[in-house]
């Protein structure tokens, strides 16, 4: 009997949808060798949320998977698919995980580039648009914590940059028209302090709200680890 764990990388945001699927991948027994997250490095942040590449970094570290940070340059596709075909060669990676939630033309594009690398394409997160809900309210259940980093200002005023993914925000959300109550269309964006599978949290010690290109964006400058011991935060 082959006991050999698949290898994977984590598609890494930073975000709820893809710490959901890192969790499933974990409970599923596969070995994560890394999280791999989309920057650039001329602005220093991450294209999916805007995070600072510095943030990003604290956020492996408390979750304790190795981060590999791949700069765009001018083709992002094909930069992916470089990176994607060297974790292959390198560090024997099998399978590239999504958190893709039910938009059919992100998981199409996600599948051929997966394929161009020569690996298996996973969504552990894949669901129906019915079954949204049901996904944000296991999200919060689980044990995670995680705050609004970007919202579009098409839908949300700036309060809610910064506000904590909750069941206050359950609520909040739900009673919100035309808005997929786990942003799938880009309503909003999140960044997840802590939760189940993270060694430390996240402690947010500076930051403000600002309008970029139609989203209120929460410009995290800087943050602390936190060890978690016995209900006690305590400074790392």
């Amino acid at each position: 009997m082959d006991n050999k764990k698949t290898k994977v990388a984590i598609s890494w945001s930073g975000g709820k949808d893809g710490c959901l699927a890192l969790y499933r991948t974990l409970k599923a027994g596969k070995k994560v060798e890394c999280l791999v997250s989309m920057v650039s490095e001329k602005y220093e942040r991450n294209h999916a949320h805007g995070l600072k590449l510095d943030i990003l970094e604290h956020q492996a570290k408390a979750v304790g998977i190795p981060l590999v940070l791949v700069n765009s340059g001018d083709d992002y596709e094909r930069s992916l698919i470089g990176a994607l075909s060297d974790l292959k060669q390198d560090r024997g990676v099998d399978e590239i995980v999504f958190g893709s939630l039910y938009a059919e033309e992100d998981r199409k594009w996600n599948e051929e580039v997966a394929m161009n690398a020569g690996l298996k394409p996973s969504f552990p997160v894949w669901i129906s648009k019915g079954e949204s809900s049901q996904l944000l309210k296991e999200f919060i259940t689980l044990g995670f914590s995680a705050v609004i980093c970007r919202a579009s200002a098409n839908v949300f005023d700036p309060s809610w940059a910064g506000r904590m993914l909750d069941w206050e925000f359950f609520e909040s959300i739900h009673n919100k028209q035309d808005c997929c109550v786990m942003g799938e269309a880009g309503e909003y964006h999140t960044f997840v302090l802590d939760g189940p599978i993270f060694s430390k949290k996240i402690h947010l010690v500076k930051s403000g709200v600002v309008l970029n290109s139609g989203l209120w964006s929460l410009d995290i400058e800087d943050c602390q680890l936190l060890e978690k011991k016995g209900g006690i935060d305590c400074i790392s």
